[in-house]
This record gives C-alpha cells, structure tokens and sequence, in this order.
C-alpha cells in the first residue's frame, strides 16, 4: 500500500520531535502559552513557537555533543545562564558534528541592557564552502517579552533558505555595545513551523507551576522512601529529632534549620523528580529546601519548594512534585534524600506521609495500589510465600488546589483489565527475521544506529533496486523517484551491494537481497530518461541536474518513453544467474551472506515507477514468465536459497494485475484467469510448476502493507493530531484482525496475515509470509512508535517468517525504542524470546486499547512479556496471569512513555503466585523480564 511520495533522497530526516516535551527553560514560550502581567496590560503582541527538538544550551549546560568556540569572553556556570560580553563585535559560537533534522528556526531566549537596542546577528555555518545569511534580529523575530527578558524566533527559511547542512549556530553583535554582560537562557533549534498567535495568557507563576506539573499530570512512584513507614532498602539518616512508626507519618522538629536524610545505595538516575506529601503548620508558609546527595564530592542544587512544585493538596496535606530538572539536572550518581527546613520555623511538628522519587505520568494515570501486607515481593526481593489479598481498593481524587491558575495533575483511578498469559495452550517458534529494516542508501554511511535498534535482518530492496546493475556494482536508476536517473547509489563511489552484505555479516544481520526481474539495469552513472535535450523543457527538472526531467509536459502529460537503452543495459535471466554464482563463490570465504533472495519490487507498479523501461502495466501472464524465467535462474546459482515474491506493493494488486487496474483494462485480465485473484492464481501455478518440473521456485509470498488512511505519512512524516494518531495505531488491526475494516479508501476487512494463511493452504501449502515493506508514519510521535510496537508483536503472534520496516527509525525516536523494546530493553541485551506464548484479555473490550505479548525460553522458566497501552488518555491497572507457567520468582518491569531516553526500570508493582498487577500509563509501552519456578 505504497504512499504516493517517497524518500528516496533521504531530505525528510529530521530530529525526534517528543509530542508534547520541551527542552527548554520554564519560561520557554514553546512550550508555554502566556506573557506577563506588564506585558498583557500593555497590549504587546505574544506569539508561541514550535517546540525545541535540538537544544544548545539549556538550563546552565552545554547539551551533549554541542561544542563551545565561541570567541567572546564569557562564563559558563552552571546553572546560570551564559553570560557573553559582545562589545567589540564579540560573538558565540556552538558546533556539532552530524547534525541532522528538519528544523523551524532557531529559538533563543535572552536578556541584554536596554541601551544595546537591537543588536545581534545570528547566522548558520558548514566546515564546508557553503554561506548562508547573516540575519539581523530585530522586533518581527520577537515572540514574546518577560520583563528584560525576551524570546526570539528566527525561521529556518531566514537562516538557511537553501535548505543546505550546517553544524554551527553563531550569535554576535554586529555594532558596537557596551561591555556589560549579556545573558543567554535557552537556545535551540526547533521543530517545523513558524511563530503562532498565543491563544491565551498566564502570569510566570502560573507558567511556571506548568512546567512542574504539566496538564493532566500525575505522579506515579518509582522507588518511594516512606510510605508511612520506611521502606525496605532505605536507611534513615536523619538529624532533627523525629519519630518514625509504623502505618503513620513521619513526624519531625525543623526547628534550628532542622532536617531528615534518607538514603539507598545502587539509585539509578532515570527518575522524573522527587514526590514529598506533607503537612506543616501554616504559620510556617514556605520554608522547605529539597537536595539530593552521594558519598562523594559532587554538590546538588538546593531546591526551595514553592507553590510551583505543589500538584495537590487535599485538606491541610500538599503534595509536592520536584523536577530531577531542577534537582539533578547533569543526573549524577546520588544516594540521598534529603530535606531541611531554610529558614528558622516553629517546633511544631512537621508530618511526612510519603516521600521519594518518581515521575510524572500524562492526564489519569493514577498512584500506584496500595501495599498490601508484607507478603508482596518487589524487584530484587527473595521468593516469598504466595499471599492472598483483596484488589487495591479505589484512591479517592482530591479537588485540584485552588493556587490561582495553571493546570495541575489529575488522580483517579485506572480502568483494570485482566489478561492472561496461557503456558498451556500451543504456541510456535519465533522467526528472528521479523525485526528487519531497510537499507537506505544515502543515509548508510552517515549513521550508525541502524546497528543499535536491535534489528535482526536488512533489506536491500526498494524502487532503484529493479534497476541495479551488479556488474558496475555501484549504480541503479532512480526511476520516477527522482528524475529517472542513473546514479551512484550510495555516498562513497565504492559501495555496493557487496559493501551492503558485508556490512550485515559483521553486524550479525541476516540479509535479503532484491534481484531485478524487469529485464533492464543502469548501464552507468550519468544517463538519465527524459534529458532536457531531446524533450525539452518539463514539468520539473532535476535542480541538481538540470539535464534531467521528470518526463511529464509543462501541462503534466506523460512524455513518451525513450528506448530502453537512453539508460539501460538488458539483464537477462542469465545476468541473475551470474550474480548469484558469483555471491556464492565469496560465500565459501565469508560465509552464507544472503538469507533471503526477493523477486524484484513493486512489479504491478513498473509502468509508472519504471515507465521509461517498462511502459506496459503488467499482465497475470507476465509476472508467472518472470518469476518462473528468473526464480530457477536463481534456484540454479543456489540451491538452498530461500527465494521471496512477488513483493506486491498494496491491496489492490493482491487481487489484480496492472493491466486490470490501468485505463481501459476493465478487469479483463483476471476475468481471463477464471475471475481467480491474482496471488491465489500465482500461488496456483506456481505449485503446478513445481509438481510438473520438480523446481520450487517459491518459498515465501512477499508483500508490502502501508496503510492509507488520511494523514498516515511515511518514516517521520504524517499528522499527529488526536484522531489520525488513533487511527494510524488502530491501522495495525488490517494486518491481523478480520473484524477491523480499514478506515481508508479500502473500506474492506483486509485482515491481511489470515487471508495470505487462507491463500496458502488452499493453493501452495508451507509457503512463509513476508511483510517486505511496512510503515505507519509518524516515527518520532509516539502514535508512530506504539504502531511499530504492536505491529512487531502481531508479527511474532502471527508466526510469520520475515518483516522489514521501511527504512529505518530516527535515533532514540519511539519508533527506535519500539524495537527495543523487542530487542534489547534494558541496554544488555534483554529481548523477547524463541517462544511465543498465547495470551487472551477476560474482557475482548480491553484488547482494543491494551495489548500484551508473551515469549519464553527453552527452559520455559524465562518469560518476557512486551504490554502496551494504546490509550492515550487513560491508564490501566493491569493484572497479568501466567496460567500453567508457574510461579514469579522475580520480575523486573521497564517502561517508555516517550522521549529520546528510553526504557527505565519501574519499581511500582505487585507480584503474587503466578500474577503480576502493574499500571500502564497513557501511550506507553512496557517490558516485564520474569523468571518463573514450574
């Protein structure tokens, strides 16, 4: 179901933009929506700003992989700003290497004496030859002002109209000013898009009580200290005099700048902030200072708690939420909580419920349950008894504190569905083809985590790949993806197929390598279909190469195709026999270095993709000859190989041919065939084939599934608002579910994994099953992550032999962090394991906002579960049964709620003799590693 774009040039990566999360300061207007008092009483305009999707600096720090060559004298001390004097022309400028994304404009948030009127110059710079604008900042740049401070916006298209690479951002003043100090807050590159009208306004205090707790927030505990009652791990270190019982409050004396420490050895650094509920006297007012602290020499910041920090309170208990942003912002190694009163304050006592860290969860994710009795084991914990206890009974929602505006986190609780994992019914084995990408040519060389995301297969395939000629070995013909040029195909003029294989065996990746049945391949690197100079001017031409047009008139008519040859050499059958011959030749020093060999791309789409070669839509007749004519050339070569096809691109052609579908055809094609479609026909014969010449040609049915729904997109691109994100998660159903009837201009129940089943039993049995290519759009949004998620579960539960992402996601992105969730969750290699285990919900209602998939080892004592909440408003208590499993001894649960961060270790569960019950937050995916005894 191939879109009507593609990627081929590789211009559509961009940095992960985080739905919802930004990197900026609490003022930031990108992420806030308001001005102050002054401002709104004066009438001065306020706009918001796309998010920062690539920071600078932020908060005091330099971010990571940006280097300082500024040439200023300046300060850098954390966590001030950056504080530059720019009298004589001074400037700063900051670099990084590899920088990579579709940006915006550059936000920059600043204060400066009033006397330097407008002043600066930003502009981009390239270690290469490139110039690009040196642009002035003045009042339209300007999307807001805090009393001295102001927040600028300088679009994209300003800065770098030619859309070329850059790796540095350099400010300077380009008049002379004085040498007082001029301070820098926030910079940073943002997402796509341009200044917009604030819809409303807020006053500092209320952004930022915002940027503590974050609409529709909630605190979920990760590893709390005291929960009336010091918790197992934690030692009490305190100094004010205090009384510790059980089921009740701390109780402690801040008088004399009194305090309470406790502490823990082994504290990760991945926690949110710290959570403290408390009641103190109100005479007392604000008097309280929050710090983390190690056994070592590192100093933390002192944090005063405010009404910033507080997300409810509830009679004359508060319930504070301090960001590790503020607390911890490097995320240093600590072993200590610790609180004190900053100010001298009465000797009443001063009561303590809960205290220690955890994170904020999106909208109703509530607390976690309450304890129950001692019986519970948690991470780390040795076995215990089995206990019996009631469910945790409901959390009452307290009213949201009335503090003068600004959202604050909601409780409640989470809707609980019950699945269960079921060790007693029949599973299978899991392919490990199914976590595959693609290769993509221009972006091979220049990145690195395609070998980090856990992938265990990639693919050589795609529309150029119809087009390769192996003999030259570095060339293909781009066809109507750009301009129907024969090009060098990668970044450096060596790389080749050979390089693509290579490259996989030192990896540790398996390989399926597309082999051309369209009869024609690049006969160099320069010729192009449609040049200038034989059919003039077109409707575009190659802005690279001007030579080269798109092969459409001015009016947008298809120009007649040029003979073959303009391009192309003929490749024959026996130019496929040749080249597989010749990879098992080198195979017998490197090893087997093709796992999978795939019969072309797309065939039912060369009279468009290919049209300057293959200009006829392709008949049923056809595509049996090709595959037939060139499945045995490679059968021959190799033996052994498994070899895929056809590699169809979308619903349509798995019923019919090109020639149905093209104008004029009137469905005439498949009528001839006896109104058989057209993979049941081509599975057909091919069986017959087999049986009268005892060749199998085929070993896999290979397809390709994009969904197209409205605003789906491709890789990073495609809509994100509520209902295409939804939808683009709901689309993963056409691929297994025959209830789910696509919500595209298909309009069927496409249930295409059960309907290839179906196909194959009934006209080629033991074939395998191939999603070729695949991708849902939106990789950096966490629609798109949760989509890939699901969908690689499908996959396992399906038992199919192989799936290829097409490409590959963004770094860090939560497509990216969906395969590791299969493939490597925890950063040491824990993965979904060789077994996949049947798991059913009590409710079926619940399987449509919640999924889990189970897998086990050998053994059938490791199991590894991956649990998603497709929700994205609510979250859910879970309660997950290993029926005839056995019992949990031990458990470890990561959780990804989005974020470049990744997975981090959640301590918040309860285990009880084969079950576990967890809460999966809103639009998350969550890993359970559990070692059972049967």
């Amino acid at each position: 179901m191939r879109p009507v774009f593609s990627s081929w040039r590789g211009r559509w990566s961009r940095v992960a933009l985080l739905s919802g999360v930004c990197l900026g300061a609490p003022l930031l207007a990108s992420c806030k929506r308001g001005s102050s008092s002054q401002e709104a009483s004066a009438g001065a305009s306020v706009y918001d700003i796309p998010a920062i999707t690539e920071a600078l600096w932020s908060r005091g720090y330099l971010m990571e992989g940006w280097v300082d060559e500024g040439w200023s004298e300046r300060e850098l001390k954390p966590p001030g700003p950056a504080r530059l004097r720019m009298d004589k022309m001074g400037g700063w400028m900051l670099r990084k290497k590899g920088l990579q994304g579709e940006f915006g404009g550059l936000a920059l948030r600043y204060r400066a004496p009033a006397d330097f009127g407008d002043f600066l110059e930003v502009r981009l710079e390239t270690e290469g030859e490139t110039i690009f604008p040196r642009v002035k900042v003045n009042a339209s740049h300007v999307a807001r002002r805090d009393g001295d401070q102001v927040q600028l916006f300088i679009p994209l298209e300003q800065l770098n109209p030619k859309q070329a690479e850059f790796s540095s951002v350099v400010l300077r003043a380009y008049k002379n000013v004085g040498t007082d100090w001029v301070e820098i807050e926030e910079l940073g590159l943002t997402a796509p898009g341009g200044m917009t009208p604030a819809l409303d306004t807020a006053s500092p205090s209320q952004e930022s009580q915002a940027s503590a707790a974050p609409s529709g927030a909630v605190v979920e505990p990760m590893d709390l200290a005291y929960d009336n009652g010091l918790l197992p791990g934690w030692e009490d270190r305190g100094w004010a005099e205090h009384e510790l019982e059980s089921a009740s409050p701390a109780k402690l004396r801040l008088h004399k700048f009194g305090g309470w420490s406790l502490s823990k050895r082994e504290l990760g650094t991945d926690y949110g902030g710290l959570t403290l509920r408390y009641r103190a006297p109100k005479s007392f007012g604000d008097f309280l200072e929050v710090r983390l602290d190690s056994d070592g020499e590192t100093l933390f910041h002192r944090v005063r708690v405010s009404d910033a920090h507080v997300v409810a309170r509830d009679g004359d208990w508060t319930q504070v939420f301090i960001p590790m942003s503020e607390l911890n912002p490097r995320k240093e190694a600590f072993t200590q909580l610790v609180l004190r009163a900053y100010k001298p304050v009465g000797e009443d006592w001063v009561e303590i419920s809960q205290l220690g860290l955890a994170r904020l969860a999106d909208r109703a994710t509530p607390p976690p349950p309450p304890r129950p009795p001692p019986a519970v084991a948690q991470t780390a914990s040795p076995p215990r008894p089995t206990p019996s206890y009631p469910a945790p009974s409901p959390v009452p929602t307290p009213a949201p504190a009335a503090t003068g505006g600004g959202a604050r986190p909601g409780f409640g609780n989470a809707k609980g569905p019950r699945v269960v994992v079921d060790c007693t019914a029949p599973g299978h084995s899991i392919s490990p083809l199914i976590y595959g990408i693609a290769f993509s040519n221009l972006r091979e060389l220049k990145e690195s985590h395609q070998w980090e995301l856990g992938a265990t297969a990639r693919r050589w395939g795609g529309n150029a790949s119809s087009r390769y000629n192996w003999k030259i070995g570095n060339v293909w013909n781009t066809a109507n993806d750009w301009y129907f040029r024969n090009v060098v195909l990668g970044t450096r003029p060596d790389y080749t197929a050979d390089s693509f294989l290579q490259a996989n065996l030192q990896h540790g990746l398996q390989s399926a390598l597309t082999v051309p049945l369209i009869g024609w391949v690049a006969k160099d690197a320069t010729s192009t279909s449609f040049p200038r100079s034989l059919f003039g001017p077109q409707q575009k031409m190659d802005p690279d190469v001007p030579e080269a047009g798109n092969g459409l008139t001015s009016s947008g008519e298809a120009l007649p195709p040029p003979e073959p040859t303009q391009t192309s050499v003929e490749a024959p059958p026996s130019f496929i026999h040749e080249w597989v011959r010749s990879l098992r030749e080198k195979d017998k020093k490197r090893g087997r270095s093709v796992q999978m060999y795939i019969l072309d791309n797309e065939p039912m789409l060369w009279n468009t993709t290919h049209r300057d070669v293959h200009p006829e839509p392709v008949t049923y007749d056809e595509l049996l000859e090709r595959t037939i004519a060139y499945g045995s050339a490679v059968r021959k070569a190799d033996p052994d190989a498994v070899i895929a096809g056809p590699a169809e691109w979308g619903w349509t052609n798995y019923f019919h041919s090109a020639a149905d579908l093209a104008p004029g055809g009137n469905k005439k094609d498949i009528k001839a065939h006896g109104n058989l479609a057209l993979l049941p026909w081509y599975l057909k014969k091919l069986r017959e084939h087999e049986q009268q010449t005892g060749t199998r040609i085929l070993d896999v049915v290979d397809v390709h599934f994009y969904p197209q729904g409205k605003g789906m997109g491709m890789e990073e691109r495609g809509a994100t608002d509520a209902d295409t994100s939804a939808r683009r998660i709901r689309s993963v159903r056409a691929l297994w579910d025959p209830s789910y009837e696509d919500e595209s201009w298909i309009e069927d129940t496409v249930e295409l994994i059960p309907r290839l089943k179906r196909w194959i039993a009934e006209y080629y049995p033991k074939r395998g099953i191939s999603i070729g290519e695949y991708n849902f759009g939106a990789t950096t949004h966490m629609s798109g992550g949760l989509a890939q998620a699901e969908a690689l579960g499908r996959f396992a539960e399906q038992g199919i032999t192989s799936a290829f992402m097409f490409t590959y996601p963004p770094r860090n992105s939560p497509a990216f962090w969906a395969f590791r969730a299969f493939r490597n969750f925890d950063g040491q290699g824990g993965r979904f394991l060789d077994h996949y285990v049947p798991s059913r919900f009590d409710k079926p209602a619940d399987a449509r906002t919640t999924s889990l998939f189970a897998s086990r080892d050998d053994s059938g004592e490791h199991m590894v579960s991956v649990a998603l909440n497709l929700d994205a408003d609510t979250a859910r208590t879970t309660q997950v049964e290993f029926k005839g499993c056995g019992n949990v001894e031990s458990v470890r649960v990561f959780g990804y709620r989005g974020g470049p961060a990744g997975f981090s270790e959640n301590r918040t569960f309860l285990t009880s003799g084969n079950s576990v019950q967890l809460v999966l937050p809103p639009w998350s995916m969550s890993v359970l590693d559990l070692k059972l005894a049967r």
